[in-house]
């Protein structure tokens, strides 16, 4: 069985939702262009993350727990809000 058959078989066993999340995700890699950043890009970020080490710097300490609890919510807050279609 080649590679195309297995997918095939996998996403026929999964339900209605499931299939339009898989297609979702396709068309998200298939309109993904990946560029190289330019200069003034790469300059940018590279702001963005001396200002973002400064803020660690100068923030009290916060155990490692506490910190993925953060980043769980921020993540949880992402995955919906891209999922929650918008209203126009």
């Amino acid at each position: 069985m080649n590679l195309e058959q297995v997918v095939t078989e996998k996403f026929r066993d999964l339900r209605p939702n499931q299939q339009q999340d898989v297609l979702a995700f396709i068309e998200i890699l298939q309109n993904q262009v990946i560029s190289t950043p330019t200069e003034v890009e790469l300059r940018e970020a590279d702001e963005i993350i001396a200002r973002g080490i400064a803020r660690a710097q100068q923030a009290s300490h916060q155990s490692p727990e506490i910190i993925w609890q953060r980043f769980d919510m921020i993540r949880q807050r992402m995955a919906e809000s891209i999922n929650t279609p918008r209203q126009e």
